[in-house]
């Protein structure tokens, strides 16, 4: 966090009211996710031989130790033929008691964080079981933490299970693609705790000791890394969301520190939650748990984690708030397929902080967010949104925060910008959401429905910005002859042997004495040649003033010598399969140019007289090789290769 050293009093209440939108906007540690690396184990096959359609998580718990013990049943269907042994995944520093199929209990063996049962006879495909394990001790893994709350005077034990972290405390299967159609989540704590969790609190029951059972069910689709609890002393407070089309209201349970100065102290950005999640219904389609709730549980962590319905999250401010909502419908409502495409959760959670600035606060505090987003970007020459599967153990890797939150927001800005319609790229979302509710996804998906949904084609785009790496850097040189200003757009690239190119469209802010207008050019090669109409006097040019793009800028050169359009001619591509395009300047058209094309022996094969702008050559029956097209009117020639691939 970035500290201001002389504040004053009304800029301090705005910070602390908005999520210190002034001062605070890059957060390294902006999500409590497990920074590890581990070693590399390969899923067991055998998970694949069923699929979860429900968990039972029934433990004891208090806010003191991370020791916890109980129950976990597992009802799943066969979907391999046939199935003789099942597999579930806990860590080994919990202790199996026992595991029952279809009520019968039968010998385990638990090893390598696996429990594994062989069957007294096979499951036939489509054979529904139940698979219940009773275990018990406090698990070495980070899934599941104890701590107080030094400032609050609190303590709490919680868990956090993205992203291989279930296992560490309770029994499961940690596949992306095999969401469990509901979970029922039933602690068990002193009667001086209340516990949070998924879903809607249907009952609390009175336990024998001085405690309490709280037993809370959710019946929406959820991945395996989005169950909790967060068991602690702690008030309640709630307030509703209205959003447009619905009759009722949304609860909004949260569950905070008891100190007196807490709610308080937060209050204000606490009540924004309403107005988040009526911006984001109206953005992104209906809240998607909205039979449910949706809430906040208060622990020690390094930010937040975005728990189904119940978010875990250390403070509240504006951004911190407003990007766990948003992770309710992108990773939770629809979750990343792999964790190759993290984007899918990552990238449109921290947008979202966007669209909220955008539409709750001011354009100014939007844009500020973007243009600091995208420096951070810049930060580093390299990176890739997209995981390499080399690295999708390497959990650092995957919450990149540069590359999959800051990187991955800012390349769905510049799809906004590509698409130019914000009505279509909100019924995008809309129907990105509705077409994978409840499911899994990835960019690849996304992409089909970008792509059918607005009929332009994304390939290029994907490659260089999600696959590929790096940013361009513009440099124009320009000139004005009366009422026309030519200019040449030439790009350079932070990673030249990634992705030597970015295929943009770009706007460009032309200013005179007075005035100034800004005008979009579809940048399709490098050293573009682009001839406007202003009839001003140009004063200046900007390079995308409304700072869409990811991009710095090199050098923009007024050549008060000669006209840009009249000295430059352009080829491409090069290398050249089979027709090389040559733009030529109008004015050249009128000097009778021709153009020849030469062997590295100086030999001509080709002569060619243009009679407009645009040229295609033939080039088919040449042989791969070097060659050097000349002209009539500049001595200067060009290199190009001949290739067949």
């Amino acid at each position: 966090m970035k500290n201001i050293l002389t504040i004053t009093l009304s800029v301090l209440f705005a910070n602390f009211l908005f999520g210190q939108r002034i001062s605070d906007y890059h957060k390294p540690n902006f999500e409590e996710k497990h920074f590890e690396t581990r070693m590399v184990k390969a899923d067991n096959p055998l998970l694949n031989n069923y699929d979860v359609k429900f968990y039972k998580i029934d433990i004891n718990a208090t806010n003191t130790t991370k020791a916890i013990s109980g129950n976990c049943t597992v009802n799943a269907v066969v979907v391999n033929n046939p199935m003789s042994t099942l597999v579930l995944e806990l860590i080994n520093s919990l202790v199996v008691d026992s595991v029952f199929i279809n009520n019968v209990k039968l010998i385990s063996t638990h090893t390598n964080d696996e429990i594994t049962v062989n069957l007294p006879s096979s499951f036939s495909v489509g054979t529904s079981f139940s698979a219940v394990v009773y275990y018990h001790g406090t698990s070495t893994g980070s899934g599941i933490s104890n701590g107080n709350s030094p400032t609050w005077g609190s303590q709490i034990t919680w868990t956090l299970s993205e992203s291989y972290h279930a296992k560490d405390w309770f029994p499961c299967k940690q596949v992306l693609s095999d969401k469990a159609d509901s979970v029922y989540v039933f602690v068990t704590c002193p009667n001086t705790l209340k516990v949070g969790s998924n879903g809607l609190l249907k009952n609390v029951v009175t336990v024998p000791g001085n405690k309490l059972r709280y037993e809370w069910k959710s019946y929406y689709p959820i991945n395996y890394y989005l169950p909790s609890i967060a068991v602690s002393n702690y008030q309640e407070y709630n307030i509703y969301a209205h959003p447009a089309g619905i009759t009722d209201s949304i609860l909004i349970q949260n569950y905070l520190y008891p100190n007196s100065g807490y709610l308080p102290y937060f209050k204000a950005v606490i009540d924004l939650t309403p107005s988040f999640i009526e911006l984001l219904s109206e953005k992104y389609g209906m809240y998607p748990f909205k039979n449910e709730k949706y809430g906040h549980c208060t622990a020690p962590i390094g930010g937040g984690m975005e728990h189904q319905t119940m978010t875990t999250l250390s403070s509240f401010d504006f951004e911190l708030v407003i990007h766990e909502l948003g992770h309710m419908w992108w990773g939770d409502n629809v979750t990343c397929s792999n964790w190759q495409d993290i984007w899918v959760n990552e990238g449109f959670a921290t947008y979202t902080h966007y669209i909220g600035l955008q539409n709750l606060m001011t354009q100014a505090d939007a844009d500020l967010m973007i243009v600091t987003t995208q420096d951070d970007v810049m930060a580093d020459p390299g990176g890739s949104i997209y995981v390499p599967l080399a690295d999708i153990m390497d959990e650092q890797r995957i919450f990149d925060y540069r590359l999959s939150y800051e990187k991955g927001a800012a390349i769905i800005h510049q799809i906004r910008f590509i698409l130019n319609d914000d009505v279509l790229f909100y019924n995008i979302l809309k129907n990105f959401q509705q077409t994978y509710v409840g499911s899994v996804a990835s960019a690849t998906d996304f992409k089909n429905t970008l792509e059918t949904m607005s009929g332009i084609d994304f390939t290029d785009y994907f490659t260089q910005w999600y696959y590929g790496e790096g940013y361009p850097t513009y440099n124009i040189q320009w000139s004005q002859q009366a009422n026309n200003v030519g200019f040449i757009l030439n790009q350079t690239t932070s990673m030249p042997a990634v992705t030597p190119f970015f295929k943009l469209p770009l706007e460009l802010k032309f200013a005179w004495t007075g005035g100034d207008t800004t005008l979009r050019f579809d940048n399709t090669v490098n050293n573009q040649l682009f001839n406007v109409t202003i009839p001003h006097v140009i004063q200046s040019i900007q390079i995308d003033p409304n700072n869409w793009i990811v991009n710095k800028v090199g050098s923009i050169l007024l050549n008060t010598s000669e006209n840009v359009w009249e000295n430059e001619i352009n080829i491409y591509p090069n290398p050249v399969i089979d027709y090389l395009n040559i733009d030529i300047p109008e004015d050249y058209l009128s000097k009778n140019i021709t153009f020849s094309i030469v062997d590295i022996t100086g030999k001509q094969l080709k002569e060619i007289t243009p009679e407009k702008k645009a040229l295609s050559v033939d080039l088919r029956g040449l042989q791969n090789g070097i060659y050097f097209i000349q002209n009539t009117l500049n001595s200067k020639p060009f290199k190009f290769v001949k290739t067949t691939e």
